[in-house]
């Protein structure tokens, strides 16, 4: 499978060196406006490119991978799914649902698979607790925390740049943790979003706290932040009316009534999480495998950034709006035939 990947960032780095790591696929062409960027991909002996049409062209893909700017997003991945290509597409899938909407119609109709880059969902540890819940082993889930905070200077970074990325923290790091919800929680509904004051002299939010009520009546806590710390080791907390299950960067654990921890597993390895979502996605590319996330949570995930938002306007509660969702639920249907369907290079 021949890979062309779209940014040479931070996240298209990751995926690049997850790449090497695949069986089966080789990434043959690498576009990106730096020159430093390209030069790490050359040395490799890779084709690199300063205009992804010129790529997209002449590359000779089978498959991208965006990992450019959101603000790119939908006309990069609507370009290369007409071109006949398979996408993989880094968070935040598009600024809108309407744009995400364009996005899945095309590969509908174009036959082509377009998945969004949810890697969590790759992670071992995280794939445990979900199964534990579905057990029943910790009983009802009751309460959720999702935490992504850590310092750091966004001042210098498109992700901070409205223009280019969205919004700030929210779009940036909230997809993330919606998407751990829907995945455990099968969907999420409503949110309200508070932002906290400012500790960074950006355009965009650096710190917010959403809350999110998600199927089943489970009510939980997302905190997003580019500026402060928890100080704790978990990202995930889930609590049930018989036990609890973290799931952290260094280390994952089970507690079970008065019972001590038990550990469940060790660190967070974000490249072989993405070395399995890759892999997947090569699977379900084949046909040989269905996707690991849906048409209907990949449009959720955006409509959830998009409630949070409006919900720091309105102040209250916004439902998670997913409008026109009939004709959502019919290219889900015929995407999935044509994941089938559709072999790689076809």
């Amino acid at each position: 499978m021949r890979i062309g990947l779209i940014g040479l960032g931070r996240a298209g780095g990751v995926h690049f060196d997850a790449w090497r790591l695949v069986d089966g696929s080789d990434v043959v062409a690498v576009c990106d406006p730096s020159p430093v960027a390209r030069k790490r991909a050359r040395d490799l002996g890779i084709r690199t490119y300063t205009n992804p049409d010129v790529m997209l062209e002449t590359g000779g893909l089978d498959a991208v991978v965006i990992a450019a700017p959101p603000a790119d997003h939908t006309e990069l991945a609507i370009k290369s799914l007409e071109r006949g290509l398979h996408v993989l597409c880094e968070k935040p899938l598009a600024l809108t649902t309407w744009d995400a909407m364009k996005m899945l119609q095309t590969a509908d109709r174009c036959r082509r698979t377009l998945l969004l880059a949810t890697k969590f969902r790759h992670v071992p540890e995280l794939a445990q607790a979900r199964e534990l819940i579905a057990a029943g082993k910790i009983g009802d889930p009751v309460a959720f925390e999702v935490s992504f905070c850590s310092p750091v200077d966004m001042s210098r970074r498109w992700n901070a740049q409205r223009s280019r990325a969205g919004g700030g923290v929210i779009i940036d790091n909230g997809c993330h943790a919606f998407d751990i919800v829907s995945y455990l929680f099968g969907t999420v509904t409503w949110v309200q979003a508070n932002l906290h004051k400012s500790q960074q002299r950006l355009t965009v939010e650096d710190s917010a706290t959403i809350q999110v009520r998600a199927t089943d009546g489970v009510i939980g806590k997302i905190d997003v932040s580019w500026s402060l710390s928890t100080g704790r080791d978990s990202y995930v907390a889930i609590y049930g009316s018989k036990g609890t299950i973290e799931v952290g960067w260094r280390t994952s654990r089970i507690k079970l009534g008065s019972a001590d921890w038990e550990t469940l597993g060790g660190n967070y390895d974000k490249i072989d999480a993405h070395r399995r979502m890759l892999t997947c996605f090569v699977e379900a590319c084949c046909g040989r495998a269905a996707a690991w996330i849906s048409t209907v949570e990949c449009l959720r995930t955006v409509a959830a950034v998009e409630a949070a938002y409006r919900s720091i306007h309105s102040g209250g509660w916004e439902r998670v709006d997913m409008k026109g969702m009939r004709e959502r639920r019919g290219v889900a249907r015929a995407t999935t035939r044509a994941r089938v369907a559709t072999p790689v290079g076809a």
